[in-house]
C-alpha cells in the first residue's frame, strides 16, 4: 500500500505541474511583448508538457489501483482456502461467536449430525445443544478460560447426536471461540485411553486429588489441588507428600503421620482425623477432610495412593462457632446449663478417681425483677454482664462459672480442701461481687443469695449436687438477709413439705375449700357497723387455717389470682345480699403488691363487681405497707390507676416505720389501718403518744384512721378518746363465715 500510495501521490504532482505550465504563457507576454514568437512557442510546449503529466499520473494512479485489487484478490483466495481446508476436517470441530452464533463447522460435525452446513447455520448452539451442555458452554462464555474442557452433547432436529468432551479455545481479537472434540488417536493403547480420560475427569471434579507412588511421592495433582496448595504438579512432581503437605492437628500442631503410606500399609481406605489441618508454603492455613485409598494394578498389588480431600476451613469455622452457641449463654459468653452439666459429669469422675472433693454453688441475684421493671430490661442485661465479669474475676481458671438463665449463676469449685476453704472462697466472691454498679450514669446495689452443695457429702452425681446447691439457696433467699447456706438434711424434709403442701393448694382450689370470713369494722364514736373485711381461710382437714398459713405458698405456686377470683365470686355474693339490709355497708379486700400491678386483676374485679351489681367506690383495697415500699417510685402510680377506677385504698398494718409523711402525702390514700403491734402497750405513756400523732397526721391530711386489734374496752375507749375512727378486733368482733354474719345482721 506505501508504494501505491506513492506513485498516485507522484502521478498527482505531475498533473498539479502540468497546470501551473499552462498559465506562465499570460504573464510570459506582459513581461516581454517583443518576443511573441518565442512565448507562442513556450506557452505550446508547455501545454503539451501538462498534458503528458496528467496522463502519466492518471496512469500510475490506475496501476497502483490494479495491483491494490490484485493484491486484495491474494487474500480473499487465502481465505477461502483456510475455510475449505478447516471444513474438510473430518473431525469434530466448530468456531462461534460470544452470542453462541455458528461461525464454521467441520464436515465431520455436520456429517454426525446429518445436516449441511447452510442448514446448521441457521441453528444458534442453544438450539443445538442439550440443556446441560448449554448450561456448561453459556458458564464458560461469561468467563472463557482458554484450554478448558467441558462435556458437550450436540443434536439434530432428527436427533443425531455428538457426545464427547470439547476443548475450548479463545481469540481476543476478534471474538471468537474454537471447540475442538478431544481426538484419541486410534494407535494408542487402552491403557494410554484411559490415562487421558482419567487426567480430564480428575481435573474437572470440584474435590483436590493428589496421587502419589508406592514412595510416597508425589506424582499428580489436579487444578483444585494446586490452586489450594499455590504448587503446580511440576514444581512438586517426586517429592515426599510429606514435605508438599505436611498435615497436623488443629489447635495443638501435633503432627500427623503419612497418610498416604498408612493406607497403602493397611491396604485400605483410611479417613483423616476430624481436625486436620495443613499450612501452605504462603503460610495459609486450611483445614481438610475426607480419605486416602491405595490404588492397584490389574494383579492386585499396591502401586500406590490417592489423596482426595476437601477445604472445609469456613464450614469447621462456622461449626466451631455454632457448637459455641450451642454451650454458651448468648448474653455473658458463659458456659450455659448444657456445658455446666458435662463438666459436672467429668467433675464427679475425677473426684472419685483422685479422692477429692469439689463444691457447687447455686447462685441467685436478690431483687432482679424490681431492677428490669425499674429500669428496663437493658439495664438488667447490662448489670448481669458485669456480674458475670466479677464472678469470673474473683474464682480459679480451673473453677467454672455458668449462667443457668435469668438472674440464675452456678459455680463449680474443683479441688477444694474443705468446707471451711469452701466458706472463705464463697465469702471472697460475694464481696467482690455484691456491692454498687454503675451503668448507664445510674448507681444500683446488687446482692446475692448463694447455695452450697458439696461433693461427696451432699451428693455423688451431678443432678443431685445441682438439686441440693438449689435448695439451699432457696433458703438462702427466704431469709430476708441473702448470704450463703451450706445444705442440709432438714433442707429435703421442707422441700417435700412445700412439695406436699403444693398438692394439697392445687386440690383445694379444685374442691373450693378455701372460704371468705368477714371481720367487722365499727365506728368508734357509736359503735356502728359500717364495714367488713373479707379474710380468707381454709377448710384444711377438719381444721381452719388462716391465710396467714398459707398465702405465700399459693403465691409461690402460682395460683393466687385463681384463689383471689373465687374469694372474690363468693364474697360480692353475700355482700350484694347485705346491702338491702346495711346500704352505705362497706367491704375491705386484701390484695398484694404483686396482683396490684396486674391488669388483669383490675379487670377480673370489675368482672365480678359487675355480675353482682355493686360499686367499685363500696370495695376497699387494702395493701400492707412493707410490701408498698417494694413498688419504689412507681407505688404513687400503681394506687392512682386504681383509684381512678373508683376503689379507695388503705395502707394495712400501718406502723411509719416505712413510709415517711412525705411520702404518705405523696401516695394519696384514702385510708390507714394501724397496726395491732401500737396498741399493746397504751398504757404505756410513749406507746401512746405515737399513736396519738399518727392519729394527728392522718387528720392533718385528710385520712381516716382504723386502729386493727382491738382486743379490750379500754384499748377501745382510750383510742375513742384520742380520735380514732374506726375500730376493728377480737373486742368488736372475731372473723365469721358469711352465713354466720348474714345472721347477725339479720337480728
Amino acid at each position: 500500500m506505501k508504494i501505491s500510495a506513492l506513485q498516485y501521490f507522484l502521478g498527482l504532482c505531475l498533473s498539479v505541474l502540468g497546470w501551473q505550465a499552462s498559465a506562465v504563457p499570460e504573464t510570459a507576454s506582459e513581461l516581454a511583448p517583443s518576443a511573441n514568437g518565442t512565448t507562442s512557442s513556450m506557452m505550446i510546449v508547455l501545454v503539451v508538457g501538462g498534458l503528458m503529466a496528467a496522463m502519466a499520473g492518471t496512469v500510475v494512479w490506475w496501476l497502483s489501483r490494479r495491483s491494490d485489487q490484485g493484491r486484495q484478490h491474494g487474500h480473499d483466495e487465502a481465505h477461502h482456502f483456510y475455510l475449505e481446508a478447516f471444513q474438510a476436517n473430518s473431525g469434530f470441530e466448530f468456531v462461534f461467536s460470544s452470542d453462541a452464533s455458528l461461525i464454521c463447522m467441520s464436515d465431520g460435525l455436520t456429517t454426525a449430525l446429518g445436516k449441511s452446513h447452510k442448514a446448521l447455520f441457521a441453528y444458534n448452539l442453544h438450539e443445538l445443544l442439550e440443556p446441560d451442555s448449554w448450561a456448561r458452554l453459556a458458564a464458560w462464555l461469561e468467563e472463557p478460560k482458554p484450554g478448558q474442557v467441558i462435556k458437550l452433547t450436540l443434536v439434530s432436529a432428527h436427533s443425531e447426536r455428538v457426545t464427547g468432551l470439547f476443548e475450548l479455545q479463545s481469540s481476543e481479537l476478534r471474538n471468537l471461540h474454537l471447540a475442538r472434540y478431544l481426538h484419541l488417536s486410534p494407535h494408542l493403547g487402552q491403557a494410554d485411553t484411559d490415562s487421558e480420560l482419567l487426567a480430564v475427569t480428575l481435573s474437572s471434579i470440584g474435590d483436590g486429588v493428589i496421587c502419589c507412588g508406592i514412595d510416597s511421592r508425589v506424582i499428580f495433582m489436579n487444578p483444585v489441588a494446586e490452586a489450594v496448595l499455590a504448587l503446580l504438579t511440576e514444581e512438586v512432581k517426586g517429592q515426599p507428600i510429606t514435605e508438599v503437605m505436611p498435615l497436623y492437628h488443629e489447635g495443638s500442631d501435633r503432627p500427623i503421620e503419612d497418610q498416604m503410606a498408612v493406607c497403602m500399609r493397611s491396604q485400605q481406605t483410611v479417613s483423616l482425623p476430624d481436625s486436620t489441618c495443613f499450612r501452605n508454603h504462603l503460610g495459609l492455613e486450611f483445614a481438610i477432610d475426607d480419605s486416602c485409598s491405595p490404588v492397584y494394578n490389574n494383579s492386585g498389588k499396591v502401586i500406590g495412593a490417592v489423596m482426595i480431600f476437601q477445604d472445609v476451613t469456613e464450614s469447621r469455622a462456622l461449626k466451631r462457632k455454632m457448637n459455641h452457641l450451642a454451650h454458651h449463654d448468648a448474653l455473658t459468653g458463659l458456659p450455659n446449663r448444657l456445658l455446666l452439666q458435662d463438666r459436672l459429669i467429668q467433675a464427679c469422675k475425677r473426684a472419685l478417681r483422685n479422692r477429692h472433693q469439689f463444691a457447687v454453688v447455686f447462685m441467685d441475684l436478690n431483687k432482679f425483677k424490681k431492677i428490669n421493671d425499674s429500669l428496663g430490661h437493658d439495664f438488667g442485661d447490662l448489670l448481669l454482664k458485669h456480674i458475670a465479669q466479677r464472678l469470673t474475676d474473683s474464682v480459679r481458671a480451673c473453677d467454672t462459672v455458668s449462667r443457668m438463665g435469668g438472674d440464675e449463676f452456678v459455680l463449680l469449685l474443683d479441688a477444694i480442701e474443705d468446707k471451711r476453704h469452701v466458706r472463705s472462697v464463697i465469702k471472697k466472691v460475694l464481696d467482690g461481687v455484691c456491692g454498687q454498679y454503675e451503668i448507664k450514669g445510674v448507681e444500683v446495689q446488687a446482692a446475692l443469695s448463694a447455695g452450697v452443695a458439696l461433693y461427696p457429702d451432699d451428693g455423688d452425681n451431678a443432678e443431685l449436687l445441682m438439686k441440693r446447691a438449689d435448695s439451699a439457696m432457696y433458703r438462702a433467699k427466704r431469709s430476708g438477709k441473702g448470704g450463703m447456706q451450706f445444705y442440709c438434711s432438714k433442707l429435703d424434709d421442707e422441700a417435700e413439705q412445700n412439695q406436699a403442701l403444693e398438692q394439697a393448694i392445687l386440690g383445694a382450689l379444685s374442691a373450693d375449700k378455701f372460704v371468705p370470713y368477714f371481720q367487722p369494722v365499727v365506728s368508734a364514736s357509736d359503735g356502728r357497723l359500717v364495714q367488713v373485711e373479707m379474710l380468707a381461710r381454709w377448710h384444711k382437714e377438719g381444721t381452719l387455717v388462716e391465710a396467714n398459713r398459707f398465702i405465700n405458698e399459693v403465691s409461690e405456686v402460682g395460683c393466687l389470682m385463681a384463689l383471689q377470683s373465687k374469694l372474690w365470686e363468693q364474697a360480692f355474693k353475700h355482700f350484694a345480699s347485705w346491702q338491702a339490709t346495711i346500704p352505705g355497708l362497706r367491704l375491705s379486700i386484701n390484695v398484694s403488691v404483686k396482683t396490684l400491678q396486674q391488669d388483669k386483676a383490675l379487670s377480673e374485679l370489675n368482672r365480678c363487681l359487675t355480675e353482682h351489681h355493686l360499686q367499685p367506690r363500696q370495695i376497699e383495697i387494702e395493701i400492707m405497707e412493707q410490701q408498698l415500699t417494694l413498688l419504689g417510685t412507681e407505688a404513687s402510680h400503681v394506687i392512682s390507676r386504681w383509684q381512678q377506677a373508683g376503689f379507695t385504698i388503705a395502707i394495712d398494718d400501718f406502723d411509719a416505720s416505712h413510709t415517711s409523711i412525705g411520702q404518705l402525702h405523696d401516695l394519696n390514700v384514702d385510708a390507714l389501718k394501724l397496726d395491732p403491734g401500737l396498741l399493746h402497750r397504751l398504757t404505756d405513756e410513749e406507746a401512746r403518744s405515737l399513736v396519738k400523732s399518727v392519729l394527728v397526721m392522718a387528720k392533718n391530711i385528710n385520712v381516716t384512721c382504723c386502729a386493727e386489734g382491738v382486743e379490750s374496752a379500754e384499748q377501745a375507749r382510750v383510742l375513742s378518746e384520742m380520735g380514732c375512727t374506726l375500730m376493728q378486733g377480737y373486742h368488736i368482733g372475731e372473723p365469721v363465715s358469711a352465713e354466720q354474719l348474714g345472721a347477725i345482721l339479720a337480728s
